[in-house]
């Protein structure tokens, strides 16, 4: 073994002046980049000076902004990528008109279920929050005012809503089915068309030229154990 390492190229450098550069790829290379890898981890672990001071210009800058400015709030980027047209209302009416949505779909569950089961009397009195009325255009004609066509379209949804409750009141269980359906497709028409934008009280009465100060205190959002007309307890 020895022999062997005094015939190697170290022992070729120790014996020989300038071995090294007619071995390039020899042990003198690796020794000198284990010198070099050492170096290097010394040197970073004893550099303890300070990380280079950040200033306003180097903040992360959203795609498509321009330089140096702000990235928008995030509900302003998602109102721009949404192409749906925006139907003014204020925090408080927003939040009512929630709960209306909400109500409406807890009504659909009850329609499905009583519908399934049959109960024909249960669907004409579930699909009844749906139906066309004095109030219910009063609702949808302010909450429509800021926004072309809107409420058109909510008139139109509960005009539909009104066939569910004539057909089970004969019992015609695929009337009913065909009112539910074409009640959900100007639901689903609506949502496609139009999405919220809550504005300030002054925005929105300079919108509308209508002077309107909601309720500051909402009552809870509907849930399937508070309908109307509850369905009979294990049958849900």
């Amino acid at each position: 073994m020895n022999r062997a390492l005094r015939s190697g190229p170290v022992h070729a450098l120790r014996r020989t002046p300038g071995a090294a550069q007619r071995t390039p790829y020899g042990a003198p290379r690796a020794v000198a980049l284990m010198l070099a890898m050492a170096w290097g981890c010394g040197a970073g672990a004893g550099d303890e000076s300070p990380p280079a001071e950040t200033g306003a210009d180097d903040r992360q800058v959203e795609p498509g902004s321009p330089a140096g400015e702000a990235p928008p709030h995030p509900s302003e980027a998602l109102a721009a990528l949404d192409p749906r047209r925006p139907v003014p209302l204020q925090p408080m009416m927003a939040w009512h008109q929630k709960q209306n949505m909400m109500a409406h779909l807890v009504a659909v569950q009850a329609i499905t279920e009583a519908a399934a089961r049959g109960d024909w009397g249960a669907v004409a009195q579930a699909s009844r929050p749906l139906e066309s009325s004095p109030r219910m255009a009063t609702m949808c004609e302010h909450m429509g005012a800021g926004a072309d066509g809107f409420t058109e379209a909510a008139l139109a949804f509960h005009a539909r809503a009104d066939a569910i409750g004539e057909a089970a009141k004969v019992a015609d269980g695929p009337g009913v089915l065909e009112a539910l359906a074409a009640t959900l497709e100007a639901c689903t028409s609506c949502h496609a068309a139009y999405r919220q934008e809550v504005v300030h009280a002054a925005e929105w009465e300079a919108l509308t030229k209508v002077s309107h100060h909601p309720s500051p205190h909402p009552s809870p959002p509907p849930s399937p154990h508070h309908l109307p007309h509850p369905l009979p307890h294990g049958e849900r």
